[in-house]
């Protein structure tokens, strides 16, 4: 079981910099076996510990679909390829990266959606909400 072990007396910034290393050792350790399970402290935390870091575990930017009708998910950045699933209207989507693909109105940009299988929309209907789209 894992938990905070005061030894001595710890104060301030340095009582911080423990904790914050022990916090990432700790999620390290729940984020590389991809199962998150409470963890259990041997003692309560002072009041006066600070702020705890947080971690985004989510960092893909993030895509708002503007179409008027569902828009196609499709298996490769053109419209002749497989139909794999359908966006709804005002839909927001994580998006992993773009690429050129067949022209759809005045750009020829999709944005892949899929993590390890290839999902594309076309960029005419996706808005950029958050974040920055990078090249595949």
């Amino acid at each position: 079981m894992w938990g905070f072990v005061t030894v001595g007396m710890l104060t301030g910034r340095d009582l911080m910099q423990r904790q914050y290393k022990i916090a990432t050792v700790l999620l390290a350790g729940v984020v590389g076996t991809g199962v998150v399970t409470p963890v259990a402290l041997a003692s309560p935390l002072p009041a006066t510990a600070g702020p705890v870091a947080s971690v985004a575990i989510n960092a893909y930017p993030k895509g708002r679909v503007i179409s008027r009708h569902r828009l196609a998910i499709r298996a490769k950045p053109t419209t002749r390829s497989a139909i794999l699933g359908h966006l709804n209207p005002g839909q927001v989507v994580d998006i992993k990266c773009w690429a050129l693909g067949q022209k759809i109105g005045n750009t020829r940009r999709w944005y892949r959606l899929g993590i390890s299988t290839p999902e594309w929309v076309s960029g005419r209907y996706i808005k950029i909400i958050k974040g920055r789209v990078t090249h595949c």
